[in-house]
């Protein structure tokens, strides 16, 4: 969805997240926040951890794209998550 130049940069990528179960971000634009396609974007957060898992879920509530630049582009893309704990 990168390609501001033709029909294939209408998508988006519009999604929910979940950290232990609260929701931290509604109707997230990736792409609109990081002012591009392809930029880093750093959004920090704090959570409890029990048991020692983190829960971290990514909602696609069918607000964003779901057929271009090809059907069944839609929902959440991230490439990474650091997570560190706290003093």
């Amino acid at each position: 969805m990168g390609d501001p130049y033709s029909w294939r940069g209408l998508g988006r990528r519009m999604f929910d997240v979940y950290i232990q179960g609260d929701r931290v971000l509604r109707d997230f634009n990736v792409q609109a926040e990081a002012g591009g396609s392809k930029r880093a974007l750093v959004k920090t957060f704090e959570a409890s951890v029990n048991n020692t898992v983190m829960d971290v879920h990514f909602f696609w509530a069918g607000k964003g794209t779901c057929c271009i630049p090809y059907q069944g582009t839609y929902g959440p893309q991230v490439s990474a998550i650091r997570v560190s704990q706290g003093t």
